[in-house]
C-alpha cells in the first residue's frame, strides 16, 4: 500500500539530517522512497514567475502570493508521488511579517492526503544552537521563549491536521548525535503502516 508521509518541524530541528539518514536506511534495505521538499518546489515556482529569491525569502513575500504558490506546489507534488513511500518535507507553519501562516492549510492537506504526519522535535537549546551554526540558511535568531512557543504551536497545528485528515501524528525526538535513531524510529513506523 502506498503512503504519503508529511514530515515537519521548526527550522533548526534537524529534518534534513533525519531525511538523509532515512534515505540511507531505505537504500540499505532496498525500500523505494521518494523525498519531496515543499519549499524547494515553491522556490522553483517563484523563479518561474520571475521572482529569483532564496528559499528563506519566501516567507517575506505577500501572503496572497504565497498562498497561490503554496496551492500550485501541492498540485505539483501530488503528481510527483510515485514510490510506495513518499515523504513531503515541509513546515507546520511559517513566521511571516503578518503573523503565523499555516504550512498545511486544509486545501493542501486535501490534495496531499497524508497517511502519517510526523513532527520532528529537539530540545529548544539544541535548536537555537543549530540555527546559529547553520551558515547555509538565513535563519531567524529567535529568543529561547520563541523557540519554545514554535514547538508548542507546531504540536497544536499537528493536532488540527490530524483532526482534518484522520492521519495519525507521530512526534520524533531528534537530539544531537541521535539522528540515526530518530530515522530508525520513523523507518520502523513506516514499515508497520505499509505492512
Amino acid at each position: 500500500m502506498a503512503m504519503t508521509v508529511i514530515l515537519t518541524g521548526i527550522p533548526g530541528v534537524g529534518k534534513t539530517t533525519i531525511l538523509n539518514q532515512l534515505q540511507n536506511l531505505a537504500k540499505e534495505r532496498k525500500i523505494k522512497l521518494t523525498v519531496l521538499n515543499y519549499g524547494t518546489v515553491m522556490n522553483e515556482l517563484f523563479k518561474k514567475y520571475g521572482r529569483k529569491i532564496s528559499r528563506d525569502e519566501i516567507r517575506r513575500q505577500q501572503i496572497s502570493i504565497q498562498k497561490k504558490i503554496q496551492d500550485r506546489t501541492a498540485q505539483i507534488l501530488v503528481r510527483k508521488i510515485r514510490n510506495p513511500i513518499t515523504i513531503i518535507d515541509t513546515h507546520m507553519f511559517i513566521r511571516t511579517k503578518t503573523g503565523l501562516w499555516s504550512g498545511l492549510p486544509e486545501s493542501v492537506l486535501s490534495r496531499l492526503k497524508p497517511s502519517l504526519i510526523v513532527l520532528v522535535e529537539a530540545p529548544p537549546e539544541e535548536i537555537a544552537k543549530r540555527r546559529r551554526s547553520d551558515t547555509t540558511r538565513m535563519r531567524d535568531d529567535l529568543a529561547m521563549e520563541e523557540v519554545k512557543f514554535d514547538l508548542e504551536w507546531s504540536r497544536a497545528t499537528a493536532s488540527a491536521c490530524a483532526v482534518s485528515t484522520g492521519a495519525p501524528v507521530k512526534i520524533i525526538s531528534n537530539k544531537t548525535g541521535k539522528q540515526r535513531e530518530a530515522a530508525e524510529e520513523l523507518f520502523k513506523l513506516m514499515m508497520e503502516l505499509t505492512g
